[in-house]
């Protein structure tokens, strides 16, 4: 069947609804989960390879690999298998665009807003190298942007474990002829430094708009990759520093040895070239121009109404066309403000006792002198009576008469929600309490209550971390994020 004659039909409990993609294995889809109530994408293997062995395995493997890296900028696996023969992968459904739209209409990126996309990139990497996996794939169309630029990477269809036996036939490349790093070329082994020249592509890409080595044909992308240097990038764009050059220098480098030794070094590296310097040979020293100043960055630059790829473009999508708010990632956790001194706390009662004392006496004063008075005058009915004149001594600060607070009421968990302990409920029955714990203190711990803000969380029940963006509403706080996790703060 054609991947448009199954628009409309019912694959097991989806209902698919339009084609988002194409990708080297499978179809990828816009379906809709009868059975969950809720939207997928949904990636099921080409007709003409649902026999062959070999794609049958990468697709398994794509399923388990991905499913089980709890890192946030990968997407996020919800069920896999077979029905009526055909192998199936259903993730989530990101809202946003691909990287390679993104480059197809700005051309390159502002060096701030390229290095915060490819830290979150390297962050997944990371979690799939320390898994023992690599990608082998990396290049902007497996890259997905949401809002705010919080990047997903998608597509471990032709991941690696470095204990498997290979899957490619001899001869065969896998993955995109521009970003494969050169000993691919050569049936060698591959490591995690595959993926960490393909990453520095990509950062080529997005600070040039181009390539480093490109090429019409496959030979001659062969041949430069191995023989050739890449140009400098600051020699193709001058907005670029040239402290990236170093960067693209070692990423790029042909023995998978001398390049970075994981992709949060290069990540990190790439952080300290947009201030114009270069880290060491290990990329743990800094080598500072003096007359560049080392303040903190801005976060990156946010570019709004996103457009859709073009429609020549057909690699996997997983989005939606319509742009949604998503988590700003990159915003700092706000300040909680000091809470201001209280008045007419413990430290306050010494000084109102003795100023009541004060009183008391200066009174007692006054009506003694009043009496002496009144008897050395002999009783003199032309004396006027006497009026004590007391003296009441305030201190300072006090004068202002004190304000009694408000008794709040405590706002409550939305109808339909199921609360778990004071304070937190959830709203879907596929979220834990013990999570939704969680997520409440990380979000009391991490700013002020009714802002909006995104928070990482612990789960104790699957042992990850997982992004919540919170959002305020009402009089409680939703938090969504995870795997379809819904928690209201109040």
């Amino acid at each position: 069947m054609a991947e448009t004659d199954r628009v409309g039909s019912q694959f097991g409990p989806y209902r698919i609804d339009d084609v988002l993609g194409r990708g080297g294995m499978g179809v990828v889809y816009r379906a809709f989960d009868t059975e969950r109530d809720r939207v997928v994408a949904l990636k099921l293997l080409n007709a003409d390879l649902a026999n062959d062995p070999t794609y049958q395995e990468r697709f398994r493997r794509e399923s388990r690999a991905a499913a089980r890296l709890g890192e946030p900028h990968v997407v996020p696996i919800h069920d896999w298998g077979e029905i009526d023969g055909v192998l199936f992968i259903d993730m989530r459904f990101v809202d946003g665009e691909n990287l390679r739209a993104v480059l197809r209409r700005d051309g390159s990126l502002a060096p701030t807003r390229a290095v915060a996309i490819i830290e979150q990139v390297a962050a997944a990497l990371e979690a799939a190298h320390h898994d023992g996996l690599v990608h082998r794939d990396i290049k902007p169309e497996n890259i997905l942007l949401g809002a705010n630029d919080f990047a997903y990477l998608v597509d471990f269809g032709i991941a690696h474990a470095e204990t498997d036996t290979q899957l490619t036939q001899v001869g065969t490349a896998i993955g995109s002829v521009a970003y494969m790093a050169p000993e691919l070329f050569d049936s060698d082994t591959v490591s995690p430094a595959t993926d960490i020249y393909a990453l520095t592509c990509v950062l080529f890409e997005c600070l040039t708009g181009r390539v480093p080595h490109p090429a019409t044909t496959i030979s001659a992308a062969v041949k430069a990759a191995v023989l050739n240097d890449a140009p400098n990038p600051s020699a193709i764009n001058g907005e670029v520093p040239q402290a990236f050059d170093v960067v693209i220098r070692r990423g790029l480098a042909t023995e998978p040895a001398q390049r970075y030794p994981s992709t949060t070094a290069l990540a990190e590296a790439a952080r300290l070239a947009l201030r114009d310097e270069v880290a060491d040979a290990d990329a743990t020293t800094v080598i500072a121009r003096p007359d560049v100043p080392t303040t903190m960055l801005a976060p990156p630059t946010i570019v709004p109404g996103a457009a859709d790829p073009p429609a020549e473009y057909a690699a996997p999508q997983y989005f939606s066309p319509t742009r949604q708010p998503a988590p700003q990632y990159y915003a700092p956790y706000p300040t909680i403000p000091p809470e201001p001194p209280r008045r007419g706390g413990r430290g306050a009662l010494p000084v109102v006792l003795g100023a009541a004392i004060a009183v008391v006496l200066l009174a007692l004063v006054g009506l003694g002198a009043y009496w002496l008075l009144s008897g050395s005058s002999g009783g003199d009915s032309t004396a006027g009576p006497t009026t004590p004149t007391v003296t009441q001594t305030i201190t300072p600060g006090d004068a202002a008469p004190q304000s009694t607070p408000t008794a709040t009421t405590q706002a409550g968990p939305p109808p339909g929600a199921t609360e778990c302990a004071p304070g937190v409920a959830i709203g879907t029955s596929i979220t834990s309490c013990p999570f939704a714990q969680a997520v409440r203190d990380e979000y009391l711990r991490t700013g002020p209550t009714g802002q909006a803000r995104t928070i990482v969380a612990y789960s104790p029940v699957t042992g990850s971390s997982y992004s919540m963006a919170c959002t305020p509403e009402g009089s409680v706080v939703a938090c969504r994020g995870g795997n379809d996790a819904l928690v209201y703060v109040y």
